[in-house]
């Protein structure tokens, strides 16, 4: 499914250097790891994956045009970060990755969520702000990769923080 919905650019060390594999094991290992899929008529559409960020997390470093230096600070149960998202493009736009967002995060006890996406990704970056993420300031998560926004948002998504 990944390589199906980046298969325009898996050409770029975005999707290599580490291997999406790579990635996705890091994530499913990692302690408190969680996942929302997305099924259609019983077929695997979507998925989103992420866990709870430690006290040493590296999640923050390299940032730059931090907004808030605290931002940056980590301990127990204050972040939960969305590391891995994505949507079939037969099933996009029907607003399945929000869905399966909120399914992930409703019952997330973390203080805050946080994810990264790549500047040239426009109509998520829109519809994430859309569910009042906030723009914390720019990285570039692994060497050779594009730049990405930072984005962090209170939880629950009910809140109006």
């Amino acid at each position: 499914m990944y390589r199906r919905v980046h298969a325009a650019d898996l050409h770029l060390i975005d999707h290599s250097e580490p291997s999406a594999e790579d990635r996705l094991r890091w994530t499913a290992e990692a302690a408190g790891f969680q996942a929302a899929l997305g099924y259609v008529d019983g077929e695997l559409v979507g998925a989103v994956l992420g866990c709870p960020l430690p006290p040493d997390t590296l999640w923050w470093r390299d940032m730059t045009d931090v907004h808030d230096p605290g931002l940056v600070a980590e301990w127990d149960n204050r972040t939960f970060a969305i590391c891995e998202a994505f949507v079939d493009p037969a099933h996009q736009r029907h607003r399945l990755g929000i869905r399966m967002v909120a399914d992930l995060l409703g019952q997330r006890t973390e203080e805050r969520v946080s994810l990264a996406v790549a500047e040239s990704n426009t109509r998520v970056w829109h519809a994430l702000q859309r569910l009042r993420f906030e723009h914390a300031g720019d990285l570039i998560p692994f060497p050779g990769w594009r730049p990405h926004r930072m984005l962090v948002r209170a939880l629950p998504l009910s809140s109006s923080r």
